[in-house]
């Protein structure tokens, strides 16, 4: 006589239960928990905080980083080449990044803002052909139009002195106005909060000032000593991240 068929499904559920047990026996047996443990304490405590620290890090030398590209690999990747290492080291793997992603950075922000496509297209060109001078204000006006297209903010406009937000940037408005917002996203947008190098107003530029990427000297005509690969890739990070950012952050904000 045959087994009730809901006998002899539990019946396979406990053996597989069984198998399952014995296999993570054997799993369990092989892992050091405290390294472990020291790992999922490092993601719940201390990686949002070593997500803040380095994008400032990289955000006052000109660099920018969106850390939620692709996938989990690129996100290790990035936090590994970056967190807690040495600004030489940073300003390597931040070099290489976007050299090897130029192509594909500059697709995306083609695809996102059709509009400005031949004005991306010419700031890309000038760069492959070595033409700093032009592609770095470029490559600045582009992030700052991108700001105007998709919230109508001036990407570099900060609060005037006297109002509870004096100094910080007007796009620190954009992230606060979030709700929920999830502690790694507001440690990824903190540069959107604060100001940074290259929106200083320098009134007296030294001859060290005027080779930074910043874009009062700059936009303002008051350097000649900023047109270098260097900088271009960074204003090339700077207008990714504000891409990314930006984006991002109107979708969170979507019904």
């Amino acid at each position: 006589m045959d087994e009730p068929t809901e006998v002899t499904d539990m019946t396979n559920f406990m053996k597989n239960l069984c198998q399952m047990a014995g296999e993570f026996a054997k799993w369990s047996a092989t892992i050091d928990w405290e390294i472990l443990n020291k790992k999922i304490e490092y993601l719940t405590n201390k990686l949002p905080q070593d997500l803040e620290n380095e994008s400032i890090r990289l955000m006052n030398r000109g660099w920018f980083i969106w850390f939620l590209d692709s996938n989990l690999d690129d996100f290790i990747e990035k936090i590994t080449a970056l967190a807690n290492r040495s600004e030489c080291d940073q300003d390597i793997y931040m070099k290489e990044y976007i050299i090897n992603n130029t192509e594909a950075i500059k697709a995306n922000l083609s695809a996102d803002h059709p509009k400005r496509k031949n004005q991306i297209e010419d700031a890309f060109r000038a760069h492959n052909l070595g033409m700093y001078y032009c592609s770095v204000p470029t490559f600045l006006a582009i992030s700052e139009g991108i700001g105007r297209d998709l919230y109508n903010v001036g990407l570099y406009a900060k609060h005037k002195r006297g109002t509870p937000k004096a100094g910080l940037p007007v796009t620190s408005d954009l992230v606060d106005a979030i709700s929920g917002v999830e502690i790694f996203e507001a440690a990824i947008l903190k540069p959107l909060k604060v100001s940074s190098e290259i929106t200083r107003s320098i009134s007296a530029p030294t001859n060290d000032d005027k080779k930074l990427l910043n874009r009062h000297l700059i936009m303002h005509g008051n350097s000649d000593a900023y047109g270098n690969e260097i900088n271009s890739l960074k204003s090339i990070s700077l207008v990714y991240f504000v891409n990314k950012s930006l984006n991002h952050i109107k979708n969170l904000s979507a019904p």
